[in-house]
């Protein structure tokens, strides 16, 4: 109830003090949290993410011609030679600075359309065909690059200091020693990151992988049920916990079929999702069902994000497992987030993971923000990445650099099924 007009609350309209809306009017919006958002070569964050490997694309998609990707702010070119060797190359040659995506590949490596100079996957220029002979060898000119691996389907780039050279990490959820998985890597969502997202920072996108309130409201009560699955049944209990890798939530649900779901995921620092079965359905008792895919959230610049995955595809008598999809493969009838094409409205009536968190601001503000109690998640991940950032100024290696090629890396994400557990009142 409005107070009545007097001298006192005049100047307002009427409106006392305490009833005035806060107003807008000459606000200032802070910067974003440079050192935990932004990625080019020398910011804190780049500089942590540059530690480790990489993933830039598929290994199926090095064809007969060069692909030109964008990561962590910069512009590369990857290809395939002819006898089979990947390379990782500044995309302008080192002669007049023609962009090598328009190169042509041969059986020793990418030959620059504009005068045809030959680089090597390593990057040294092996021929200079409009120079006089023994040039090439006297200029021994080499053009800047990365290491390159593939792994379980995917190109790996390192593009850190070279003697911090890491291996990659080999988790517990890629062993193909049973024989029972083949590894393939995927672009599940496309050419976007988990649930659709794109334009965007990439930990606005990253740090989602924590919060599962906004499963609950987001993904059910404002858009309705998305899930069909078991973590959109009965009542539950929201935790969050430090892990041996980064920060998991686990969740724990009675169902009301008597049973009960315990579903952990977790971020492991920097940028590795592991996100167990969505659409487990919470009916067969199971113990510790893990992830089925690892997926890297990449940065491609400050304002865009991609993310690329190796799933272990069961196989069946000795073949891929037909009619099997990984486990964070989101597509369905009742979930919109995958129709890239809707309407403005459509994406007002029904918003998902795009709209949510791009709306954030290309960069989120974290000056701007008042975490909660359900923040818990997002809290911790930032501080973990913070530490990370703190160790690699101080020389030292961040956290999941792992050197030991024997080494098997347990991960902490999962849904087990179990009886019905007593939940508490709170």
């Amino acid at each position: 109830m409005r107070r009545p007009l007097t001298a006192a609350n005049a100047g307002t309209g009427g409106i006392s003090v305490e009833d005035a809306m806060k107003s807008a009017y000459g606000r200032t919006v802070p910067a974003p949290r440079i050192e935990l958002t932004h990625v080019e070569a020398g910011s804190p964050m780049g500089e942590v993410l540059r530690r480790y490997w990489q993933p830039v694309c598929l290994s199926e998609e090095l064809t007969d011609v060069p692909k030109k990707v964008r990561i962590l702010c910069e512009d590369l070119v990857v290809f395939r030679t002819g006898d089979g060797e990947v390379g990782c190359l500044d995309p302008h040659c080192a002669h007049r600075g023609s962009s090598l995506e328009y190169g042509r590949i041969e059986k020793s490596g990418i030959r620059c359309c504009y005068h045809g100079w030959l680089y090597s996957p390593e990057g040294r220029v092996l021929e200079m065909p409009c120079e006089a002979a023994g040039t090439c060898e006297r200029m021994s000119v080499e053009q800047p690059g990365y290491p390159v691996k593939e792994f379980g389907g995917l190109v790996f780039v390192y593009m850190g200091p070279p003697d911090k050279q890491p291996l990659l990490p080999q988790f517990d959820v890629l062993d193909t020693s049973k024989g029972n998985v083949q590894l393939r890597g995927a672009r599940i969502w496309g050419d976007y990151a988990i649930g659709y997202v794109r334009d965007c920072n990439w930990l606005q996108h990253y740090e989602n992988v924590v919060d599962p309130w906004h499963v609950l409201v987001l993904h059910q009560a404002i858009s309705g049920d998305q899930f069909e699955s078991a973590m959109m049944q009965g009542r539950g209990e929201i935790s969050f916990e430090p892990t041996t890798l980064g920060v998991r939530y686990k969740m724990t649900k009675a169902l009301p079929n008597g049973n009960s779901l315990v579903r952990c995921s977790e971020c492991v620092v920097p940028n590795i999702a592991l996100i167990p079965n969505i659409r487990e359905k919470g009916v067969e008792l199971i113990e510790e069902d893990r992830c089925s895919d690892v997926t890297w959230v990449v940065p491609i610049d400050n304002e865009h994000v991609m993310a690329l995955s190796i799933v272990a595809w069961p196989l069946e008598n000795g073949k891929l497992k037909p009619d099997w999809r990984p486990g964070t493969d989101t597509i369905s009838d009742i979930r919109p987030g995958h129709e890239t094409a809707r309407s403005y409205r459509e994406r007002q009536l029904r918003p998902d993971d795009l709209e949510a968190q791009e709306s954030q601001r290309p960069i989120a503000i974290h000056a701007l923000e008042r975490l909660a109690g359900s923040d818990v998640g997002v809290v911790r991940l930032r501080r973990l990445l913070a530490e990370q950032v703190k160790k690699v100024e101080l020389g030292e290696d961040p956290m999941n650099v792992f050197r030991d090629p024997n080494q098997r890396i347990k991960t902490n994400a999962w849904n087990s099924v179990v009886k019905q557990l007593e939940l508490s009142d709170s």
